[in-house]
């Protein structure tokens, strides 16, 4: 997955929160939940699976403190929600709401390969992803009608 790519998945599970946040033998491991898009691949999931492969790289940014934290049991811990993604250099830079807004700050992301998997750790693709958001945002547009 080139960098645009794994801009446009992280801008596509905007409003999802980070969680479970684990290394793996071959690289970094994340539940972003999202009930709105992971309900639409089956209805009781909550979550999707993201992994970056080695070589990756996955630290937040507070912006006020400029504190770098990397440490993932304590990145799990903050309620670290996705608001943007953008690129910066050669990684994503991911703009994130922190404990319910209490602060802000920008968790960077860099990987040789990003997978997606439903909770049942089967394979989902961008493609399908992208798919799924437009169609849960076309019907939320329909609501207000």
């Amino acid at each position: 997955m080139n960098l645009n790519n794994q801009e446009l998945l992280f801008s596509i599970l905007h409003d999802g929160s980070v969680v479970g946040i684990r290394n793996t033998a071959d690289g970094i491991e994340f539940t972003v939940e999202i009930k709105y898009l992971a309900e639409r691949i089956k209805p009781h999931f909550k979550g999707i699976i993201v992994k970056l492969n080695y070589p990756s790289e996955l630290y937040l940014e507070d912006i006020d403190t400029k504190e770098i934290i990397r440490d993932f049991e304590e990145l799990s811990k903050l309620d670290t929600e996705i608001l943007k993604a953008d690129i910066n250099a050669d990684k994503v830079r991911v703009f994130c709401s922190i404990s319910n807004g209490q602060s802000f700050g920008y968790l960077n992301v860099k990987a040789s390969e990003i997978y997606i998997y439903d909770p049942e750790h089967n394979p989902v693709c961008l493609e399908d992803l992208k798919i799924i958001c437009k169609s849960y945002w076309d019907d939320f547009s329909k609501r207000g009608r």
